[in-house]
């Protein structure tokens, strides 16, 4: 051993700190005994059993051990949904996995765990309208009636629609009138007995002033002495005579239009500002429908008899129901009066339950009440996450319950699925 590792390992006799007395030996002695692998008070390197290792290995398995006892414990039987058993041979009833045909009739077939809906729950918010809540008489868990004012909304700008479509309507009105007008006036049917007979007595009388202003002018013509009647005369009597036959044309073309009356083209035109006149009309009139269909709905009623069950507005708020945020609407209201129990059935225990089945059902906080039901309806398609179906189950108040007061929605409840009660069989 060189000098080096002598000094390492033996230090010089001065340079060592002397040993601290103790009842149970040396420091040195306790300190190797401590060590991995020491073999006990012999300290042989090496010789002795590590026991260190085995102790956690020993404590491991004990965990593992406790978690799968716990784990066994805590795994769904079979027929458990939602943390309810389905009643096995033990309760009276059928095992989960057995046939519903082998129970008896009348007995438990099923538990199962669900929650109270109500049959109809809406949302109540103003219908294509929006503006500032002036009147709010919503009030949770009180009952209102159909048609029941529950908020009113600031009318004014809907007002001034109706107005102005009012408006719009005698504007067309007042322009089919005009229309009408000028058809008639030109129609066949607009001339008068009395304007034709006095057409027709004034083509008579020009037809005699055309007569007499012939003769006249005949009389000037057979004088064969031209130089005894002036010349201007003659010019004269010619003049009358063309006078009166051109009058006579003009009555008669006019009687004749009279009785003809107006060309088809204009009659045409006529009827097509007539036509367009009604069109404007009738958009008018639908106009102002809707712009009192939209003042109607600043006052909001309530759709159906039912309690309400939550308030989303107060009085002074901006209520739009066109709004993405979810302020459209005023309070959701339910009938409390027909409840039911929304339910999820294993979809191995599903082939037990059909519609019309009797049940019993009782709330988890009332459990001293009990109600009777009958499964309304089984929802037509399946949950793939949980493999279970949809169940409703129809609940039957007893006379003189209010609604509401024991059976809220979202309350949870148990449910006893009972086997069907058997038929009498017919003797032969």
């Amino acid at each position: 051993m060189s000098e080096l590792d002598t000094a390492t390992v033996d230090p010089p006799r001065a340079n060592r700190v002397p040993p601290l007395p103790s009842a149970n030996g040396e420091l040195r002695d306790r300190v190797q005994k401590l060590r991995l692998g020491a073999g006990g008070a012999k300290g042989s390197r090496g010789g002795g059993v590590t026991w260190l290792p085995w102790i956690l290995c020993l404590a491991l398995a004990l965990t593992w051990a406790g978690v799968a006892m716990r784990t066994y414990r805590n795994a769904p039987k079979e027929g458990e949904v939602g943390g309810v058993v389905a009643a096995g041979p033990s309760a009276g009833g059928t095992a989960s996995g057995g046939s519903s045909k082998s129970a008896p009739a009348g007995t438990v077939q099923l538990v199962v765990k669900g929650y109270v809906i109500p049959s109809r729950q809406i949302t109540v918010s103003p219908i294509d309208v929006g503006g500032k809540v002036i009147e709010l008489n919503v009030v949770e868990g009180q009952l209102y009636k159909e048609g029941d004012t529950l908020a009113v909304l600031d009318p004014a700008s809907y007002k001034a629609a109706v107005a102005e479509a009012m408006a719009a309507v005698a504007g067309a009105e007042q322009r089919l009138a005009a229309a009408d007008s000028r058809r008639d006036a030109e129609s066949p049917e607009s001339v008068r007995k009395i304007e034709l007979r006095q057409v027709s007595e004034e083509l008579k009388e020009a037809k005699a002033n055309e007569q007499r202003a012939k003769r006249d002018y005949d009389r000037f013509l057979g004088i064969r002495d031209p130089n005894s009647v002036a010349g201007r005369e003659v010019q004269q009597a010619e003049g009358d005579y063309k006078a009166a036959a051109a009058r006579v044309q003009r009555l008669e073309a006019t009687l004749d239009i009279l009785i003809a009356g107006p060309r088809p083209e204009r009659m045409k035109a006529l009827e097509a500002d007539v036509l367009a006149a009604k069109a404007d009309v009738t958009a008018a009139k639908a106009r102002l429908t809707n712009a009192e269909w939209r003042l109607g709905n600043c006052t909001i009623k309530a759709p159906i008899t039912g309690t309400v069950l939550t308030k989303k507005a107060e009085l002074g708020n901006l209520v739009n129901p066109m709004a993405f945020s979810g302020g459209g609407g005023v309070c959701d209201m339910a009938d409390l009066s027909d409840p039911e129990i929304d339910l999820k059935i294993a979809e191995r225990d599903i082939s037990k339950l059909k519609v019309g089945q009797k049940c019993r059902i009782v709330p988890d906080a009332f459990q001293d009440r009990e109600y009777e039901g009958q499964i309304d309806r089984i929802m037509p398609i399946a949950n793939r996450a949980d493999n279970t179906i949809n169940l409703r189950v129809k609940v039957k108040l007893p006379a003189g319950e209010t609604p509401g007061t024991y059976l809220k929605p979202d309350m949870g409840a148990v449910v006893t699925f009972l086997a069907d009660v058997a038929k009498p069989r017919k003797e032969d």
